[in-house]
């Protein structure tokens, strides 16, 4: 269940979350361990609400994608992965991703919300 819970987050997709470190390198500031240590918390946090988002629209699709040649062999359409636990995956990324983006700086909680909500 783990893996297919794994799956359904998209690992492959996280590296579009790489796109936070451009500031860093811009303002070169890479290696200064208090604004890289926060970079590489945005991107984690960023992972785990972008997760939340993709369980959460397989659930929305799940009926359409058992109907597709190749989308249901995904997780959830396959029943490899079950509703009640994608369901609370999607509350646990959500409760712990949003308020630990909101204590990591508010503007990136703001915008991490934005995210989750425009998605």
């Amino acid at each position: 269940m783990l893996l297919a819970l794994l799956k359904t987050m998209r690992p492959r997709q996280w590296t579009k979350n790489i796109f936070v470190f451009a500031a860093l390198v811009f303002d070169h500031k890479l290696f200064v361990a208090e604004y890289a240590w926060q970079t590489v918390a945005g991107f984690f946090l960023l992972c785990l609400l972008s997760s939340a988002v993709y369980v959460l629209n397989d659930l929305a699709d799940i009926e359409k994608d058992r109907q597709h040649p190749k989308k249901r062999l995904r997780p959830l359409p396959s029943g490899k992965l079950s509703k009640s636990v994608a369901w609370g995956a999607v509350a646990l990324f959500l409760a712990g991703g949003l308020p630990a983006a909101f204590a990591l700086d508010f503007g990136f909680g703001v915008i991490a919300g934005v995210y989750v909500v425009g998605n």
